[in-house]
Formats: structure tokens, sequence, C-alpha cells
């Protein structure tokens, strides 16, 4: 069994988010909250396999991936009582 609990959907779209994009290995088992995440992400259209070699497979995030992105920052921001405005 693959380790659990070390990813969420926001983790996975932030790291996509980045210029280089998230990297999952080759060696991520399937059924690691990351592998999980990053399955649902890609049937959602949130993000997008990019690249590949032979480390792995490249994500980024699209625009849908983008505004969840947002979405899920400002609900943790409100969450905790910060400010959203900015």
């Amino acid at each position: 069994m693959g380790k659990r609990n070390l990813y969420d959907l926001e983790k996975v779209l932030y790291f996509a988010d980045q210029k280089k994009g998230l990297h999952v290995s080759v060696t991520e088992a399937d059924d690691t909250d990351l592998s999980i995440l990053v399955e649902e992400a890609v049937e959602d259209g949130l993000i997008r396999r990019v690249a590949d070699d032979d480390s792995g497979w490249y994500y980024q995030t699209t625009l849908a991936g983008e505004i969840r992105l947002v979405e899920l920052q400002i609900a943790w921001r409100q969450h905790r009582g910060r400010n959203v405005d900015s």
C-alpha cells in the first residue's frame, strides 16, 4: 500500500501551476494520494500532462485548474480569518 495523506488537491494544483510543473515519478505507486489526485485532476480537466521522460510525467494546470487553485487558496485564507482582498 502506498503512502497516504501527503498531498491534497490544492498542493497538486500549486505544484502543477509552477513553471516546471508537477513531476510524478515512474516509481509512484498507483494507490498513493498523489497518483489518485493527479488522475482525478486530469479527468476533471484541472491539469494536463505536458511532457514525460524516463523519470516520470510532468503536469501543468489548465485555465480551469488555475481558477480552482485560486478558489482553494481563498477558502484556506477565509477559514483562517486572513485577508482575501489581495
